[in-house]
């Protein structure tokens, strides 16, 4: 008996070393873990400032794929440290000023404020870009969004002055082919291409403001620039765009082969793969305009998303109580 009890007990002070001792082998192997492990800043005397750059470039695009927007703009502002003059840099921070800019709804006073802010400092970085590479088209497209974006948001007297502006430096953009796309495969030469695409459709064609403000829409420039950003990058809100303006032509000039078309486009989009933080809003505002194509003239994503969902509803209501009045009668 007392064998047996000695040797149970020398078993469990056994156990109990091995525990501690397995315990401290794992603690010891995490603080050699930690050690091994890089530090999550690189400056150092050691290197260059292109590989700073460059690290901190990596670090802002990465985050921007990701739509941590505010930690992109704050990778994209150190590696301005190491290369001041940088053009593109300039660009992300610009499309990341805009992101952050489309999550607000201009509804909301304190979120239009804001918006506003937001899209103010995306023009005033974009100028900076223009000014230190003045050939790039980059910081030309994101300044002509910036200024779109305020202009729907402050409203239509606004927009006409700014309008011209707009259109010239899309244009320039469209002419220059960009070298960045994102990491979620955002090509920006097909979006300065949409952008004009929307922009000649939703653009009034009165001779008045074209005499006075030198504006005009245009909807088959629309439809060619929509299709041409088509040919470059497929992603949903091109599709979109593009489904768009097509039964917009068609409504227009009485071509149900265009409205055909655009509703095909339409269709698609729902089955695409999802790319940008926009897409899913995109997906509902496509069935949206296929289950009444006459909002498709007017519609925008941003200003004028309210009153083509209000303008929906109130379709939809209308065909409920249709719907009603219709069983009622067969009853």
């Amino acid at each position: 008996m007392k064998k047996a009890y000695l040797l149970r007990t020398l078993c469990g002070a056994m156990t109990i070393m091995l525990v501690f001792a397995n315990s401290g082998l794992a603690q010891e192997k995490e603080k050699a873990e930690q050690v091994v492990k890089p530090a999550p800043a690189i400056e150092s005397q050691y290197l260059t400032p292109e590989q700073q750059y460059d690290y901190y470039f990596r670090l802002a695009d990465k985050n921007l794929g990701e739509f941590s927007f505010e930690e992109s703009i704050q990778y994209c502002e150190k590696a301005l440290k190491y290369k001041p003059e940088d053009y593109l840099v300039r660009a992300i921070i610009c499309l990341n000023y805009y992101e952050l800019g489309e999550q607000l709804k201009v509804q909301i006073p304190e979120q239009k404020k804001e918006k506003a802010k937001l899209y103010l400092k995306m023009e005033e970085i974009a100028e900076q870009g223009i000014k230190h590479a003045p050939g790039k088209g980059e910081c030309y497209f994101f300044r002509g969004l910036a200024r779109a974006r305020l202009s729907t948001t402050n409203g239509i007297i606004y927009s006409l002055f700014m309008a011209k502006g707009i259109e010239k430096d899309w244009l320039f953009a469209k002419e220059c082919k960009s070298e960045y796309v994102t990491p979620n495969g955002e090509n920006l030469h097909a979006s300065a291409h949409v952008a004009l695409g929307s922009y000649y459709r939703l653009c009034p064609s009165f001779f008045l403001l074209a005499l006075i403000f030198g504006i005009n829409g245009d909807i088959d420039k629309s439809v060619e620039y929509c299709r041409l950003a088509h040919e470059i990058d497929t992603r949903i809100e091109i599709t979109k765009e593009y489904g768009v303006s097509l039964i917009t032509r068609g409504l227009w000039q009485k071509k149900d082969e265009d409205i055909a078309a655009g509703k095909a486009l339409l269709e698609q989009v729902p089955t695409m793969t999802l790319r940008l933080r926009t897409d899913p809003v995109d997906i509902e505002h496509s069935k949206m305009l296929l289950n009444d194509i006459k909002l498709c003239p007017e519609y925008s994503r941003d200003q004028q998303q309210e009153t083509s969902e209000k303008k929906f509803r109130e379709h939809q209501r209308m065909k409920e109580q249709q719907a009603k009045t219709h069983l009622i009668d067969n009853k």
